[in-house]
């Protein structure tokens, strides 16, 4: 396995992808444009133009917007040899998902999100940076309104995904490791679903949200179930039904 190197004369673009690298416990080096890139470097980043202008293949373009995505190419170069045929994400559902992807059996990541409405997208781009024949998606049905949210957006969007049992992808797990527990949904087989399923939030799950408001909003305020019921469902999120139910509430908190 060779070393992932960050080349280029861009700092913010560098101290972006150094970030990362280091958040993903992933060994690399720092060499500027002008440096030659050594022999046990597998794969570097730069801007597009350094890229572009070295005429090297084991160039990784990436900017401000698209670092992630390039961090991905370069981890999946490493790790892995030629095109995966079945890649995996499995995903525990919760406020903060925790998602996992395998490719062929072998675990190449897992990263924990901070919002629902953004774990398909975030799916997708990991899939787009590696290289592989199909895709399927594991979800966890631990939290079932989440869990048929998430499931309802890959069947608009024509994925194969299945729900899976979570009773035991926690064992050994700490609480709140979500990544770790989407690793053993993505080994896990599933049940597909091919049809949106009926998302009803339960008053457990209400109760939940209307704690989380209270915590968000440092004690100011408990949303109505009305409004967490619509967080719940991903009609509001919780910053934008706290804002409905008192206001602009970081306004408030500033002059506590």
């Amino acid at each position: 396995m060779g070393y992932i190197a960050v080349r280029t004369g861009d700092f913010r673009l560098a101290y972006r992808l150094l970030l990362e690298f280091k958040k993903r416990k992933i060994r690399c080096i720092q060499l500027l444009p002008s440096n030659p890139v050594p022999s046990n470097v597998a794969a570097w980043i730069g801007s597009p133009s350094e890229v572009l202008l070295s005429g090297d293949s084991l160039g990784i373009p990436a900017t401000l917007d698209t670092f992630q995505h390039s961090v991905e190419q370069a981890v999946h170069r490493i790790r892995c040899i030629g095109p995966i045929r079945l890649l995996v994400f499995g995903v525990d559902p919760g406020p903060r998902p925790g998602i996992a992807w395998v490719g062929d059996g072998l675990t190449i990541g897992k990263a924990q999100l901070e919002c629902v409405d953004d774990t398909v997208d975030s799916i997708m781009r990991i899939s787009q940076a590696i290289e592989h024949e199909s895709l399927i998606i594991r979800v966890g049905n631990g939290s079932k309104t989440i869990a048929n949210r998430i499931i309802n957006t890959c069947v608009v969007r024509g994925l194969l995904v299945q729900k899976v049992n979570e009773e035991r992808t926690s064992v050994g797990v700490p609480r709140h490791a979500h990544s770790s527990a989407a690793i053993r949904i993505a080994h896990l087989q599933g049940n597909p679903i091919k049809q949106k399923q009926r998302v009803r939030p339960t008053n457990g799950e209400i109760r939940d949200i209307q704690r989380r408001s209270r915590r968000h909003s440092l004690g100011r305020t408990t949303i109505p179930s009305t409004l967490a019921r619509a967080v719940a469902m991903g009609r509001l999120t919780l910053d934008d039904a706290i804002r409905c139910h008192i206001g602009d509430y970081n306004d408030s908190i500033g002059n506590i």
